[in-house]
């Protein structure tokens, strides 16, 4: 599981709550708090915020849980998540580097030829989507979108922020036979 993209999904928009990581060969949980999408505190086992970063680098994250709502019990003077996507090698461009990287892109990757309108996809419309996927693909469509929403950190049943939607109809439509997949992230995109 990649942790930039962990961190980018949580650490964005007006997320509130704790988020939870487990990493590949650490017997203790890493936890993040988030208020207003900025990571405000964090721990790993008894670990405070130094020791926990320092720990953290060159970690792979296992899995990843969101509990939505969990107000902090501590924070620190100022955010940290720029250090966070540092140690995740997640820096997020500038919008200078990601028009730029867009002209010399040349072929565009699926994630860039989805446009996703509104903040916030409803559990309804996420469900409308996987519906379609595995009627494209068939009953091994749904261990795929498990395995999809894992890497995602998303939850059955939670919404979505528009940019892991974005990521996540990408990741479906890359399942999809050629002849399909246009018509599929057309669908999913309305």
């Amino acid at each position: 599981m990649d942790l930039g993209e962990v961190l980018k999904t949580y650490l964005s928009d007006d997320q509130q709550g704790q988020l939870v990581i487990k990493f590949v060969g650490e017997n203790h949980l890493c936890k993040i708090s988030v208020e207003n999408g900025q990571a405000i505190y964090l721990t790993l086992g008894t670990m405070g915020p130094t020791d926990a970063l320092d720990a953290m680098v060159g970690k792979v994250a296992e899995w990843s849980n969101f509990i939505k709502g969990l107000p902090a019990r501590k924070r620190l003077d100022e955010p940290i998540n720029q250090l966070l996507l540092d140690i995740a090698g997640a820096t997020p461009p500038t919008e200078g580097e990601a028009a730029q990287a867009a002209e010399i892109g040349g072929e565009a990757t699926p994630e860039n030829k989805i446009v996703i309108e509104g903040a916030e996809i409803d559990a309804a419309r996420i469900s409308t989507v996987t519906n379609q996927f595995i009627d494209l693909v068939g009953p091994f469509g749904t261990i795929l979108i498990e395995n999809i929403c894992s890497d995602l950190a998303h939850t059955d049943g939670a919404s979505m922020n528009a940019a892991t939607f974005t990521r996540f109809i990408a990741a479906l439509s890359a399942e999809i036979p050629d002849d399909d997949r246009q018509s599929f992230i057309d669908a999913a995109a309305q």
